[in-house]
This record gives structure tokens, C-alpha cells and sequence, in this order.
């Protein structure tokens, strides 16, 4: 009976993958003229088109409110099972609060990379995230640490960056022959950044780079252009993601620097690579911080790019963003 269900599961794939091959015969060549048009991959404007047809989670307040109400607390996406037999799993807690430590078995470099996920503080790890941190390491062959931080509207701010300073600090101290760099998706890029704005200000050792994808820069998200650009971006919405900002930012002001650093001082920060595509709201604000920091930041922007499209990671576009990650990484 198993060997029965597994060969029609079989027959199921096979079938759902002639269908889609179908229809890619079937629409393939507008497609290509399309992508080609706009300087994109084909692969990466199917994708953009299939979450397109999903809802948006994060465009109105109310939706947003209505749909965490009472809500239990969400579970983060399991370790994937290729990660596992790739690397070490050290599980620890700091705080009460989950941490995962992936050094891989082979190729292992000096680096190790603090990853902080994405999900504009109220969502948990997803697969795309175990995804980015994969690519990652087969990218840099660093090992990675991610915290699973306290989620928002459940807890303000406060138990993160809480838990965020201690995972660096143990990081630096039980691994002083290691180079740190943090790395961050959306709100995890607006987590590295003040996590190196706090070290700064303290007169702390900074790390030794960030990589910032996609990154939410300003709580308050009062660029004009951000809500005429929400047509073109198939994830996100300037009301849903403001109410997110303020219950993260509980009684501090959304606009201050530890909140939006996109008006932070910028100087003493460490180098920064930032990764951003242009069908993303989040690339008004990614431009103007790309041009305050000048030489400070390598800024890559991806025409037809999603936000966080490098969780895309069979796309052209993807593999060159893991390129140039390797590259500035590994030199």
C-alpha cells in the first residue's frame, strides 16, 4: 500500500511537471519576449507572476490586525533535512529564546554569519529564509547563527536586540579567529543594521561587514513614491507595514535612528553590500540610503526584482547576488 501511495505521488509530480512544462511551451515565447524587455530572467518573472496571484498580507491595517488577532504563536519552518546533512546543528537558547548554529561539514571558511530572518517582525522563519542561509553557505562555506527572535505584536522590540547583542557577543568571544558578518532580509536588514548602530555608539568591535537584502529602512515608510510604487510590488503595502512598525517599536518613536536607520549618522559603520530589487517598495528608500552612504555601501539593484527575491534562489538573478557575496566575502 506505501509502495502504491509513493508511485501515484510519483505519477502526481510527473504529471504536475508535464502540465507546467505545457504550459511554458504554450506561453514560453511572450514570456521570454517579456522578460527580455524588462532585463530580467524568465525564472524570475514566473515567480513575481505566481505571487501575484496570492493575496497581499501586508497592504491594509485592518487586514493585518484582524488576521493576527488571537492568533497562536507561529512556529518557525523546520531545519530543512539539506541543511542537516550538510552541516552541524548546534541548538542553544539565550534568554528563552532559540538560537541555531549551522557549521558546515566541508569547505568550512573563517567567516561566520549572523543571520537575521525577515517578516516584518510579526512573522517567523520561513523556507525561503532556510533558503537564502543554504545558498549562503555554499556561497561563502561560513558557518551561520540564527536567533529566533520574539515576535511582534506578542513583544515589542525590547527581547530582541536583547537577545541579538548576546548572540554577537558570544559569537566574538568563543570564536574570537572568525570574522563576523551579519546578514538580514526586510526586517532582518533593519535588525543588522541597528544591532551595528547600537555596537557603534557603545564603542563596541563592529562586524566585519553587512549584507542587507532587501532591507526596511524607515518604520514610518513616508516616502510619497512608496505608496504610488505598491501596484508594482506583489508582497508588500504601506499601511499593513506601519502598523507592524509601531507594535514593534512599542513606546520608542518608529521614526528614531534605532528604529528607521535610514536617518541614522552612518559614519564609523562598517562596509555594507545592500541587494534590492526595483519591483519592491522597500527600493525608494534602499536608493536614498545608497546614496547618504556612498563609498560605505556597494548598492546592487535587480530590474523586475520582488522583495527579498534572493530567496529565489534558482534565479539568475539570485545566483548573482550569492556571487557577489562570495566575492566580497571570500575575496
Amino acid at each position: 500500500m506505501t509502495q502504491a501511495r509513493g508511485k501515484m505521488a510519483k505519477n502526481e509530480r510527473l504529471a504536475t511537471g508535464m502540465k507546467a512544462a505545457s504550459l511554458l511551451a504554450i506561453f514560453g515565447g511572450g514570456l521570454a519576449v517579456a522578460a527580455k524587455s524588462a532585463n530580467m530572467s524568465v525564472s524570475l518573472l514566473l515567480t513575481r507572476l505566481a505571487l501575484g496571484l496570492k493575496p497581499k498580507s501586508l497592504d491594509d491595517a485592518a487586514k493585518v490586525r484582524q488576521q493576527l488577532s488571537g492568533r497562536s504563536y507561529p512556529e518557525e519552518a523546520p531545519l530543512p533535512n539539506a541543511l542537516r546533512r550538510k552541516c552541524g546543528v548546534e541548538e542553544w537558547e539565550r534568554d528563552g529564546q532559540k538560537v541555531v548554529t549551522l557549521p558546515p561539514h566541508v569547505g568550512r571558511t573563517e567567516t561566520h554569519i549572523l543571520y537575521l530572518h525577515g517578516g516584518a517582525y510579526i512573522n517567523p522563519m520561513i523556507r525561503a529564509h532556510w533558503a537564502i542561509i543554504n545558498a549562503l553557505i555554499d556561497a561563502t562555506g561560513a558557518s551561520v547563527t540564527v536567533p529566533f527572535y520574539a515576535l511582534a505584536p506578542e513583544n515589542d522590540y525590547r527581547p530582541g536586540p536583547a537577545l541579538v547583542d548576546a548572540v554577537y557577543d558570544h559569537l566574538a568571544m568563543t570564536r574570537p579567529n572568525e570574522r563576523i558578518v551579519v546578514a538580514g532580509d526586510s526586517a532582518g536588514g533593519n535588525f543588522a543594521l541597528t544591532l551595528a548602530l547600537r555596537r557603534r555608539d557603545a564603542d563596541l568591535p563592529l562586524p566585519d561587514r553587512l549584507i542587507l537584502f532587501s532591507p526596511w529602512l524607515d518604520f514610518t515608510l513616508r516616502d510619497p513614491d512608496m505608496k504610488s510604487m505598491e501596484r508594482n510590488d506583489v508582497m508588500l503595502g504601506v499601511d499593513g507595514l506601519r502598523l507592524c512598525g509601531r507594535w514593534w517599536a512599542g513606546e520608542m518613536d518608529p521614526a528614531s535612528t534605532h528604529m528607521s536607520p535610514l536617518y541614522a549618522d552612518l559614519r564609523g559603520l562598517p562596509p555594507m553590500m545592500l541587494f534590492q530589487g526595483d519591483h519592491d517598495i522597500f527600493v525608494v528608500d534602499s536608493r536614498t540610503f545608497a546614496a547618504k552612504a556612498g563609498s560605505l555601501c556597494q548598492y546592487r539593484e535587480y530590474p523586475g526584482g520582488f522583495h527579498v527575491f534572493m530567496g529565489a534562489t534558482f534565479t539568475p538573478e539570485a545566483k548573482d547576488v550569492f556571487r557577489h557575496v562570495r566575492n566580497a566575502i571570500l575575496g
